[in-house]
C-alpha cells in the first residue's frame, strides 16, 4: 500500500511570517541607534573650544546664628567644564570693602551651575555686595 504524503506548505514571505510589533520595535530601535551614532559624530566633529563662561548671582541670603549665609549660584553658559573655580564676595560700603570672603567650587559642568555658600558676619543688605568668580582650572 501506498503511502499518501502530504503536500510541502507554501513558502511563506518574511513579511507574513513576522508579526507587525516585531517590525515597530525594530523600527524604533534603528532610529535610537541612529540618533545615538549622530550625536556621537556630532561630538567629535564641534570643534567649538571655548572657555568657561561663568557667571555668578546671589540667590538668597539667610541668618544663621550669629552670621548671614549668601547662597549663590555659578552658572556655566559655555560647553567646556570648569575645575577649582575660585568666587569672591566683597561686601561694601560707601565704596569702602568692610568684608570679603571666597569660595570654592570643585565643578561646574558645561551648560549648568553649581550653588554654593558665602558667610558674612556683617549683614549683607546694609551695604553693596559685589561677586564675581575669579578663576578655574581645565578638569
Amino acid at each position: 500500500m501506498a503511502t499518501r504524503r502530504k503536500p510541502a506548505p507554501a513558502p511563506a514571505t518574511l513579511l507574513q511570517r513576522t508579526p507587525l510589533a516585531e517590525w515597530m520595535a525594530a523600527g524604533v530601535g534603528l532610529v535610537l541607534t541612529l540618533a545615538v551614532l549622530g550625536y556621537s559624530v556630532w561630538e567629535v566633529v564641534d570643534t567649538t573650544e571655548a572657555p568657561p563662561a561663568l557667571s555668578v548671582r546671589a540667590l538668597e541670603t539667610h541668618r544663621a546664628g550669629g552670621a548671614w549665609v549668601v547662597e549663590i549660584e555659578v552658572a556655566n553658559a559655555s560647553y567646556a567644564t570648569a575645575a577649582d573655580v575660585e568666587v569672591s564676595g566683597v561686601l561694601e560700603r560707601a565704596g569702602v570693602a568692610v568684608e570679603a570672603h571666597r569660595a570654592t567650587f570643585t565643578y561646574v559642568p558645561g551648560r549648568g551651575a553649581a550653588r554654593g555658600g558665602l558667610v558674612f558676619r556683617q549683614d549683607p543688605a546694609s551695604g553693596a555686595l559685589r561677586l564675581a568668580a575669579e578663576s578655574y582650572t581645565e578638569p
